[in-house]
């Protein structure tokens, strides 16, 4: 067996296997992954109370370099969020819209929320139906602050970090 089988193609970006001459072995079970019908679902669902995504529409702005709003939102977030990806239809991710995610959130004995992190999501979830999903998130680590303007002297992962080198807010 090739030791670069499908499941190690990155299906948006893809690469060349190091394998038989710099390329995929064609077998039939490895055609059928790339080249299959394939349907997928990918079901979001957050685990505490008040936690969930908020769409952001209306104040997305896809032609400028800020598309989100620096803030995220204090209200407006859903515990769940369905997609569904084929690899017969064209692409439903959008590039015009965003999302803004809370977590962590702990609430008092009357149910009002003490503490939450948030995150913002810039574009849509992409999902291929092969078992790939992307997307870029800005997860803010300070409890109850809501701002994610993104500073790049800031990043979180290690200067080494695959993808860790950001420059988008």
């Amino acid at each position: 067996p090739s030791p670069c089988t499908p499941s190690h193609i990155n299906l948006f970006y893809p690469i060349r296997c190091p394998t038989d001459g710099d390329h995929l072995i064609w077998t039939e079970e490895n055609f059928r992954l790339t080249a299959g019908n394939w349907d997928a679902q990918l079901d979001i669902s957050f685990p505490s109370a008040k936690e969930g995504m908020h769409e952001e529409k209306d104040r997305f702005l896809p032609y400028s370099t800020m598309k989100m709003p620096h803030e995220a939102p204090a209200d407006g977030y859903v515990p769940t969020w369905h997609y569904t990806a084929t690899t017969y239809s064209p692409s439903t991710a959008r590039d015009n819209a965003g999302f803004f995610l809370r977590t962590r959130v702990k609430l008092d004995g009357k149910g009002d929320i003490v503490s939450a992190n948030y995150t913002k999501i810039i574009g849509d979830f992409r999902l291929d139906a092969r078992g790939f999903m992307m997307f870029a998130s800005y997860f803010n680590p300070v409890p109850n602050d809501r701002n994610l303007e993104f500073d790049p002297k800031q990043n979180l992962f290690p200067a080494n970090f695959p993808g860790a080198k950001v420059s988008d807010p």
